[in-house]
């Protein structure tokens, strides 16, 4: 039977404090503690850390899951990094180091290391952008592995606004800047030079606009949203024209088709009902067909179509 959201989220912060019952306390060596690409804490004062650490000593232990046979790091990320500063100026007393851990799936890892990230720091819009792409991928993953369940009408994009305490329809412009938005954009965006509306706005622009828009910003200029807003408008507008013509221009083609055919199905029945009555067809009505026939083929030649 599937968690619902507040289950999942009780569960991780449980385990990036190790506090769970079913974490046990081992000692590690240094190498086999695994730091994965998905943390995103905040790595600064690295050798403030250390210091601390070689005056103080470890108070605490990490905490990590094991993962298909490997620890990997949930907590303690800043403490593991300045171990690696004393270990490597030759203070290998820092080397076994006292861990919780417990055995956990992918999912059930990026998830704890997910709830330390969002909610141990503020975020600007754009690391709300990125956490929500994340937590997205990781609580779908946790549908499809039946570890969370959604009631009737709702979607993933409502549990992460929820996670992140931001509107589903907030989530929604993020995630349509992520999955639209040129690099040059984002980048922008994530300096803080372009705000969520007027990346939303140009996000909805060609890419060469996009690109456009990007450079003027790099540049200094001070672009509004409501410039980007009135560009996307002009852009919208052109792809409504072309789609109208284009419809347009099918109506004329289709008519021009539905005309032609109505006219050869006519032709066809003619022949059809010859076909059943040509027995009755005297001598000079049979010279009549065959003269039709003729400049017919006549007709066919002056077109220069191939011939039968």
């Amino acid at each position: 039977m599937g968690a619902n959201i507040l289950d999942i989220l009780n569960n991780a912060t449980l385990a990036q404090a190790g506090t769970s019952e079913e974490y046990q306390d081992i000692i590690l060596d240094f190498s086999e503690i695994v730091v994965t690409k998905h943390n995103k804490y905040s790595m600064s004062e690295l050798q403030e850390m250390a210091t601390g650490l070689l005056i103080g000593g470890l108070q605490q232990p990490l905490v990590v899951g094991r993962v298909d046979g490997a620890y990997w790091l949930v907590s303690g990320h800043r403490r593991i990094a300045g171990i690696e500063i004393l270990l490597s100026e030759g203070h290998e007393e820092f080397r076994n180091i006292p861990c919780r851990y417990k055995d956990m799936t992918k999912t059930e890892f990026r998830i704890a290391l997910l709830v330390g990230n969002t909610f141990n720091r503020r975020m600007t819009d754009y690391d709300l952008m990125v956490q929500a792409q994340e937590w997205k991928e990781v609580l779908t993953q946790a549908r499809k592995d039946g570890d969370l369940k959604l009631d009737k009408g709702e979607r993933v994009r409502d549990y992460v606004a929820v996670v992140l305490g931001e509107s589903s329809g907030k989530i929604g412009t993020l995630e349509a800047i992520n999955n639209q938005a040129i690099p040059e954009v984002k980048e922008q965006f994530q300096n803080g030079n372009l705000g969520i509306t007027a990346t939303a706005a140009a996000a909805t622009l060609p890419k060469e606009q996009q690109k456009e828009i990007a450079d003027h910003v790099a540049a200094g200029q001070d672009v509004k949203a409501e410039e980007i807003k009135a560009i996307a408008e002009e852009e919208k507008g052109k792809k409504k024209k072309t789609v109208e013509e284009r419809q347009q221009e099918q109506n004329v083609s289709d008519t021009d088709t539905n005309e032609e055919e109505k006219a050869n199905a006519a032709k066809l029945h003619v022949l059809k009902m010859l076909g059943n009555y040509y027995t009755w067809m005297n001598e000079e009505e049979k010279g009549i067909l065959e003269r039709i026939l003729e400049d017919c083929k006549r007709r066919k030649r002056e077109y220069a179509l191939p011939m039968d």
